[in-house]
């Protein structure tokens, strides 16, 4: 597979979009975390690595409140901060890949009071957690509509009266080394993109590499609705059988996993009153759902690497008559893949139980896509390779689906544990 794929900045840029996308008071809250983060490190002398985890830290401290079904609040999360960081960590720790941040974000909100009495040594993940906490709390003091160096006495003045329950003596201290550092409060204020400038080495992701990160991110949206929990993943498998059989070549269905995964990614902006509700949609909640189509081209189309991949994931609503959404383009702007994503995403949905249905049975999910081919919205030929193989691609969403089901739920009772 294809070695160099993409960059680890526009995934970083990709990743941290997504998480805004959970509520508009979240917007760019994680990528402020982030580069204070680094620049906290950096003042207490930290060497590189520890800096880098430092950064990371603060960018997926919160990702444990994607647990929480339903919309979240940014004070949601501070309420619950001790348990939203437990659940990050577990879920980092789903990935290698993410593994080595999930002991910074499970000791990210927690007290110096506390880790004074349970280590007589402070390791990394209890040093780097303690930044991410102070640059969390930081940050939730700032106000972007206000001069950002009129804010500094005000900000200082707040850590302080709870530096000794929260913060070190060693963390307090860089801090105070940044209160005197103008550009750092300039730059969290009015350039919230300014922790992308802190990736000095442009690394390159493979495919391989890049379909692991991926599905983790897939989980993301799938862990918001129990409904959704193994969607993703079962367009993804059903989406690569289809390509596989249409004699795509391996790097295309790699690519085609990863539209799978990432297609539905925007409806962490939608409501889940919205993608739960047991009957039909109104018209005002059905724009609303509408627009998840439209923001997966926005957040994807500018990842190296994924200009195909964007337009796979993106077209997913699209017909061949031009009466899909958002984009209503014809059927000479659907490539095989756009059509092979159509074709999985309702082939999915249709054998995979809904709020408002049980799942389909193999005659009823056949009589359905012959009859959408038979009325020129999705591809003939793709339906009916499906159709040939039915069996075979219906047992290897199936296991996908459950795999991620299964996840979800393991996820859920640990998180009640915590």
């Amino acid at each position: 597979m294809i070695q160099q794929f993409t960059t680890k900045r526009d995934i970083i840029r990709g990743f941290a979009n997504a998480m805004n996308l959970i509520s508009p008071e979240v917007q760019n809250h994680h990528e402020k975390v982030s580069y204070l983060c680094y620049r906290l490190a950096e003042a207490m002398g930290m060497p590189e690595a520890q800096k880098r985890l430092a950064f990371f830290g603060g960018l997926m401290h919160d990702i444990g409140g994607v647990l929480k079904e339903g919309n979240v609040s940014l004070l949601e999360l501070e309420r619950n901060a001790r348990g939203v960081s437990v659940n990050g960590a577990k879920l980092l720790r789903m990935l290698p890949l993410t593994d080595p941040f999930a002991s910074i974000v499970q000791e990210s909100q927690t007290p110096w009071e506390r880790l004074k009495r349970t280590f007589k040594t402070l390791h990394a993940p209890q040093r780097i957690g303690q930044i991410v906490h102070l640059a969390d709390t930081v940050t939730l003091l700032l106000n972007d509509k206000e001069s950002a160096l009129n804010q500094v006495d005000h900000v200082k003045e707040c850590i302080h009266n709870i530096g000794e329950r929260e913060f070190g003596p060693e963390v307090l201290a860089g801090f105070d080394k940044l209160c005197g550092i103008e550009a750092v409060w300039l730059d969290v204020v009015y350039r919230p993109e300014i922790f992308l400038d802190l990736i000095t080495i442009d690394q390159s992701f493979s495919l391989d590499e890049t379909v692991r990160l991926t599905e983790f991110m897939s989980k993301i949206v799938d862990f918001r609705s129990p409904f959704t929990a193994m969607h993703s993943a079962g367009v993804a498998a059903t989406a690569v059988a289809l390509a596989e059989l249409s004699n795509m070549s391996e790097d295309e269905c790699g690519m085609m996993r990863i539209a799978g995964y990432l297609h539905d990614i925007v409806k962490l902006k939608i409501p889940n009153a919205i993608l739960d509700k047991p009957g039909k949609l109104t018209d005002h909640e059905f724009n609303i759902m509408k627009e998840h189509a439209y923001y997966s081209w926005i957040l994807l189309k500018d990842i190296r690497g994924f200009e195909m991949i964007s337009k796979w994931a993106a077209l997913h609503h699209e017909k061949l008559n031009g009466k899909g959404y958002p984009f209503h383009v014809m059927k000479e702007e659907l490539t095989l893949g756009s059509r092979i994503m159509t074709v999985a995403d309702i082939f999915s949905a249709l054998t995979e139980d809904r709020p408002y249905r049980r799942s389909m049975d193999k005659e009823k999910v056949i009589g359905i896509l012959r009859g959408d081919a038979g009325s020129g919205l999705i591809s003939g030929g793709v339906v009916e390779l499906l159709i040939d193989h039915y069996d075979a691609i219906n047992a290897r969403r199936d296991a996908e689906s459950r795999a991620a089901s299964k996840k979800y739920q393991q996820s859920l009772e640990k998180a009640r544990e915590a």
